[in-house]
């Protein structure tokens, strides 16, 4: 018997959903995009909770969830170190890993034949197609994958680098207002660790 109280209080069939989902949210709440840098790591934890929930899943979903595991791990490290990455991992985030696309690969994850999902190749094209049209939809690209190039990267660290080393010599111009002071510090580099919103707090 499971001692939480949110989550088992409801049915397993809509509990499991609704923990993937939150699960899927999390993921883009973490850099306020849709698809970021953390999104495949988030979606491949929905979908182990889902091969959990389901009992077992075909070869397709549990080669996806596993590379999706790798894949993620490595993005979440890009995202603490606020590192560039390159266009091979974001199209893999935005066309294979991206929200929609494991809320469909979830979905069709069901039916099996032969030891696969037949319904998996078709729920990644849709969700594929659907990403191109939600991309070219909204007034704002719906991605955030950090640094735009390696030379903005290297930019950015070596911005902070300078900044470091005026600190420590005490000819930094940094504002005694601790506010003002915070608006300096999140200017500096990109997200950094934490998003804006979160560094302010």
């Amino acid at each position: 018997m499971s001692l939480g109280i949110l989550f088992s209080s409801l049915p397993w069939w809509l509990a499991a959903p609704l923990i993937e989902l939150s699960i899927l949210v999390f993921g883009m709440a973490l850099d306020e995009t849709y698809v970021n840098r953390t999104t495949i790591l988030t979606g491949a934890f929905a979908v182990h909770i889902h091969s959990f929930v389901a009992g077992e899943v075909g070869l397709f979903v549990g080669l996806y969830a596993d590379i999706g595991l790798l894949v993620g791990a490595y993005g979440l490290y890009a995202y603490v170190v606020d590192a560039y990455v390159g266009d091979i991992f974001r199209i893999v985030a935005f066309f294979v890993y991206s929200p929609l696309s494991v809320f469909l690969v979830i979905l069709t994850a069901g039916p099996t034949l032969f030891g696969v999902e037949p319904l998996f190749v078709p729920a990644l094209a849709l969700a594929g197609y659907a990403n191109l049209k939600l991309q070219a939809s909204l007034p704002a690209d719906p991605y955030y994958f950090g640094p735009e190039s390696e030379d903005a990267f290297e930019a950015t660290v070596d911005d902070a680098a300078g900044g470091d080393a005026a600190s420590d010599s005490g000819t930094d111009s940094v504002s005694a207002d601790p506010a003002v002071a915070g608006e300096q510090a999140i200017g500096s580099s990109e997200r950094g660790i934490l998003p804006e919103f979160m560094r302010r707090l």
